[in-house]
Parts: structure tokens; C-alpha cells; sequence
């Protein structure tokens, strides 16, 4: 049988119903305290004093409401009167005292939700980062160049942080912002309604970021359960959205595409062991793609050029005076890098181009003198077998072997020092997979002296020593170090062609340039300026595309004796002119004495008086 609810009950139920409401609930019943109080009184008042204002009731109510909330009673007049004065005054200095400490905490809490970042951003044509990593100061630093020239440019950080610390560790790496507007929400990219405070249908690009310090595994899933919620959430789908994420394994970058739909994903083990392979091989070719991927040097442009239509791609390397063209982005979207020779600009055809800015992007009204003399077509003899030394294993290093073995010619080898336990099977595994190279394996501590002065390192041609991704960055990248300085002492200015090393934070590079090694590969932070760069610019992951694949053009760093002839005072339109006659696109230089820096010039004045050069940086097909 249902037990009877009191009148007292249902009563105190609804008083603290209404209390519950927060700030304004309480507000009322002060409101409503405050009016009966003000009535009590001057009723009172017309009781114990008839001959007052009572022929006045308004005038009576008026100054018992001023007498309440002024906190002053009046100082004559009959006692009753003055003590029902004196009760009212008590009353307001209560109710004032409530409302204040009320409208207080009331304003304290609205600024408790506003420091967590719970609010809704109006934003648009904005860029949205979802997550936090170490990535994401490269990533904001990016697009604080990149929006250098863009008014009212906003950038919107949603992660699982705190807004203020967010907000504190970005300030101090990234003091200077310019033109960006950094706002920063709290929240999880995997809830669709945190997801919907930062105005994704509103975004011009969406920077998908996965966490440090997870397995692969997890970091991939978090990408995409991202990826999902965006392309398939009920507030987001159907809706344009131009999304950019990676993939540290390369085994989800399939389904990670297949939950993003028209989303661009990275496959960024892949890209580090392409950079490192390729780097390796080349000395100061690290140099040459961090140039290509920030915001800070030269760019990449898509321009039309009418007056190049129809014409051979020749016409427009030839065309610009501070611009390299490198290929076309053909009218299906296709890029075809350094294209072959009598490739025609055929209308809807875009001209890629290496400039400074698109200031710079026009052609040049007369042709740029060219030093027939000074050309030659030296041939390169067959590619000769090649040793390398790989100090260290991580995730990477089956892909980075994997990639060696496309590049070099067969009879080839390669020697690994493994330092990790759980390495030995992959190693057995991968060395039945080799064609060109032959494996060979120990095991030992990277950086024991005694052990790397067995290993012959003068005798090799490529060292590339990597960081253990089972370790935090700062100890991963202290052993790197330790390793670099033992293999310069050892080698003593002799030995391999070029010594690579990876490393896991960019703040470590200062660093490691105390060692002197030939290049530095801090594979996350190429990762996110790629990602920064087609965020900014979706054709561009074709370009990359392109210059990544084994097929595909690549840059290359050769001698300039493959091009000119010795001692030869040259503008670089010559150099363009001698690379395009063997198939090949100049996009810059090196000097042959670099002095304290790398040397490494792209993109260079066509009339420019070449100083003394010992190598030239092409794109070629091979």
C-alpha cells in the first residue's frame, strides 16, 4: 500500500527543488524573503503608528524598501517605529549579505567553467586540432607561419588537458603567435559532444593528433575512433570536412582510411623509414626536406599559367626567375613530378612550383642566358654494392631494412647491432624477405665502446644509428647521443659516407650537432609538418605522394661535375638547362665549403653567379 505524502513533505520537496536550480532559485528566494519582510514591517508600521503615512501606503512601502536595502534606519520618531526599523535593517543586512555572496559565487563558478573550457567556440574557416602529443608544438608553430599573412586566423585545440596548463605550455615554447589566435577547449575527441564545442562543420582543416606514450596500437585506435566519430557522427555526417591524421603502424593505415573516408592519413612509420633510408644515403638531405615541408622557408605552389599552355614543361623551367617548377597537377588530380621530356601543359593543368611566396609566382618577360660551354653530360657509372651499420632497433628499423633493400644494388649488406630482446625474431624473419642485401645481426649495447670499435665502422659507407621507441624521448634520444659521440671519436674525421641519426624530440638536435653527424631525422616532427602542409593545402598530399615513392620522381643530391664542367662561373639558369638535358629538375645547390653551417641553398635566383659548388639538388627519376 502506497504511503501518504504530508503536506510538510511535498512542500520541503519543492523548496529544494527550487534551490537546486543554482544561483538564480536562491536569487528568487531571496527576492521573495525580501518582499515579505518589506510588507511584514510596513504593516506593522501602519499598526503601531495610525497617524503616520498610512494615508500613503505607497510612500509607507517605498521607504521601508529604502530603509532595507540602504542598511540606515531612520534616527526619530516613536519607539515601536524605530524598533521595527532597527528589525528591518537587521533583516537587509542579511538579505544584502546573501545576494552579494551569491552573486559572487555565482560569477566565480561561471569563471571556473570558462578556465575549463567547456564553452562553445563560434569560430569558423578555422583549423581544430584534436589531441595532445609532443606534435602539437610543431603543429601550432606551423600554422602560425603558415597564417602569417591571413587575417583573423584561429587555430582550436580540443584535448584531454587542462585548458590553463594547455594554454602555459604552449606560451612558453611558443611565445609569439603574430596574427593566430590560439583557443583551447577541454574535452575528448572521442565524444561527439565535445567534439561538437570547437565547430568542426565550420573548420577549414581538422589536424587529428595521436597521444605519446602508448603503444602503437592504441595511438593508431584513438586516430580512429577519431576518424569515425567525425565521418560517421550524426552531427558531422554528410558534411565536407578536409581531415588530416596518421598512422603510427602500417597495418591500420587501411581501416583508418576506410573509418575517414575522405580523410588524408599518413602512414608515418612508412614516411620515417623512406626519410631516414633516403637521408642516409645522401648527406644534408634532411636539410633539403625540412626546407620543403615548413612554412618558414620555400613552399610548394599550385599555379595556372595561361601563357604556358599547350607549351612544353621545359618552356616553364625556363619561365620563372625566382621559382622552380618541379611538375604539373594534372586536371584529374593527378601530380606527376618532374615529368618526362615533351610533357605539354595541357589546359586545367596546374604548374607545381618551389618559391618563396606566391609574391614571387610570375614569369619572367625575356629567356635567362644560358653557358652552353659550361654544360656537359658526364654518365654515371653502374651503382656499386653498399655497406651500412644500423646501431639500435625500434619499430622502424624491419621498414627502414625493408626500404634499403629497394635502393641499393645487389651484393650489398647490411649489419645491425641489436639492443633490445624481443628483435632477434624479426631480424630472422626480415632476412629471408632480402633481395639485395645480406643481414647480418648482433647483439650488444649500442653504446659500449668496446664494442663499437670491433664493428670496423670506417669501413662502411652509411652509419645510421636509431632511437629505442620503447623508451621516454629524453632517454631514447640521451643514448642516441651517447652512441653519436663514440662513433665520431672513433672514426677521427675518416670513414663512412654519411652518418644518420634519428632522434625523438626536435629539442635535442642543438644537442646532437655538437657530434657532428651528417643528418638528423626527428621522424614525428617531419610527420607533422607534412600533415600541417596538407591541412593547409589538400593537393599536396599527392606531391608528397609523388616524392615518397620508390616509382616516382625523388630529390637527389649529386655532383655537380654530372653537370658542369670544372671551375665553371655559371648563372643557375645554366644549371637548370644542364639538368633538364639529362631528364632531371634543379631545385638547388651545395657549397662545396659550407663553412659552420650545411651549405644547402634551394630554389636560387636564376641569374644568380653560382659560388663554388660540389653538389646539385634535383628531382630525378633515378
Amino acid at each position: 500500500m502506497a504511503r501518504r505524502v504530508g503536506f510538510r513533505a511535498k512542500f520541503r520537496y519543492w523548496f529544494d527543488n527550487t534551490l537546486s536550480r543554482g544561483t538564480i532559485g536562491l536569487i528568487g528566494w531571496l527576492a521573495a524573503a525580501s518582499a515579505v519582510l518589506i510588507l511584514v514591517v510596513a504593516a506593522a508600521v501602519e499598526i503601531v503608528d495610525p497617524t503616520g503615512k498610512g494615508d500613503e501606503p505607497l510612500l509607507l512601502l517605498w521607504e521601508t524598501f529604502v530603509t532595507a536595502f540602504s542598511l540606515s534606519a531612520p534616527v526619530d520618531g516613536k519607539w515601536p517605529v524605530l524598533g521595527l526599523m532597527f528589525v528591518l535593517a537587521l533583516g537587509g543586512i542579511f538579505i544584502v549579505s546573501a545576494l552579494v555572496g551569491l552573486l559572487t559565487s555565482g560569477v566565480n563558478r561561471r569563471l571556473e567553467q570558462l578556465r575549463k573550457g567547456r564553452s562553445q567556440v563560434l569560430e569558423t574557416d578555422h583549423t581544430v586540432v584534436l589531441g595532445w602529443s609532443d606534435q602539437i608544438y610543431t603543429v601550432l608553430g606551423e600554422l602560425i607561419e603558415a597564417n602569417a599573412s591571413r587575417r583573423r586566423a584561429a587555430v582550436v585545440v580540443l584535448a584531454e588537458q587542462d585548458k590553463v596548463a594547455m594554454e602555459d605550455r604552449v606560451r612558453h615554447r611558443l611565445p609569439e603567435t603574430g596574427r593566430t589566435r590560439l583557443v583551447f577547449r577541454t574535452g575528448s575527441p572521442l565524444d561527439l559532444r565535445d567534439l561538437e564545442l570547437v565547430n568542426l562543420n565550420e573548420a577549414r582543416s581538422i589536424i587529428v593528433l595521436a597521444p605519446d606514450g602508448v603503444p602503437p596500437e592504441d595511438a593508431d585506435a584513438f586516430v580512429l575512433k577519431i576518424l569515425l566519430a567525425i565521418n560517421k557522427g550524426p552531427a558531422f555526417r554528410g558534411r565536407p570536412h578536409h581531415v588530416v591524421a596518421a598512422v603510427r603502424d602500417s597495418r591500420n593505415l587501411a581501416v583508418a582510411e576506410l573509418a575517414g573516408g575522405d580523410a588524408v592519413v599518413l602512414d608515418g612509420d612508412d614516411i620515417g623509414a623512406r626519410l631516414i633510408v633516403q637521408t642516409a644515403r645522401q648527406s644534408k638531405l634532411s636539410v633539403v626536406y625540412h626546407d620543403l615541408f615548413d612554412f618558414g622557408g620555400d613552399e610548394i605552389y599550385m599555379t595556372v599559367e595561361p601563357t604556358l599552355v599547350n607549351r612544353p614543361f621545359a618552356d616553364a623551367l625556363r619561365a620563372y626567375r625566382e621559382c622552380c617548377p618541379l611538375g604539373l597537377l594534372l586536371a584529374d588530380g593527378k601530380t606527376v613530378l618532374n615529368p618526362p621530356p615533351g610533357t605539354l601543359i595541357s589546359p586545367g593543368d596546374r604548374i607545381v612550383l618551389l618559391a618563396r611566396d606566391d609574391s614571387t609566382i610570375k614569369p619572367a618577360t625575356g629567356r635567362f642566358p644560358v653557358d652552353e660551354t659550361a654544360i656537359v653530360h658526364a654518365v654515371r657509372g653502374p651503382a656499386a654494392p653498399e655497406s651500412t651499420l644500423i646501431l639500435g632497433w625500434n619499430r622502424r628499423a624491419t621498414r627502414i631494412i625493408e626500404q634499403l633493400d629497394v635502393y641499393v644494388t645487389a651484393g650489398s649488406t647490411v649489419d645491425v647491432v641489436i639492443d633490445r630482446a624481443d628483435a632477434a625474431g624479426a631480424v630472422n624473419r626480415l632476412a629471408s624477405r632480402l633481395r639485395n642485401l645480406t643481414l647480418r645481426a648482433r647483439t650488444g649495447d649500442t653504446r659500449d665502446r668496446g664494442l663499437l670499435e670491433t664493428l670496423d665502422v670506417v669501413a662502411y659507407h652509411n652509419v645510421i644509428v636509431l632511437a629505442d621507441d620503447d623508451l621516454d624521448a629524453l632517454t631514447a634520444d640521451s643514448r642516441v647521443l651517447v652512441t653519436l659521440l663514440h662513433v665520431r671519436d672513433i672514426l677521427a674525421g675518416r670513414g663512412p659516407g654519411s652518418i644518420v641519426s634519428e632522434m625523438r624530440d626536435e629539442r635535442d638536435r642543438a644537442l646532437a650537432q655538437l657530434t657532428k653527424a651528417d643528418d638528423f631525422v626527428v621522424s614525428e616532427q617531419l610527420v607533422s609538418l607534412l600533415m600541417t602542409q596538407i591541412s593547409e593545402n589538400r593537393h599536396l598530399e599527392s606531391v608528397f605522394a609523388d616524392l615518397f615513392d620508390a616509382d616516382g620522381a625523388e630529390i637527389y643530391i649529386r655532383p655537380a661535375s654530372y653537370y658542369l664542367r670544372p671551375t665553371a662561373q655559371v648563372t643557375f639558369a645554366t644549371v637548370v638547362e644542364a639538368a633538364y638535358r639529362r631528364a632531371e629538375v634543379a631545385i638547388g645547390y651545395r657549397l662545396a665549403d659550407p663553412g659552420d653551417g650545411h651549405g644547402v641553398v634551394l630554389n636560387p635566383d636564376k641569374e644568380l653567379v653560382m659560388p663554388a659548388i660540389d653538389r646539385v639538388i634535383v628531382l630525378a627519376s633515378g
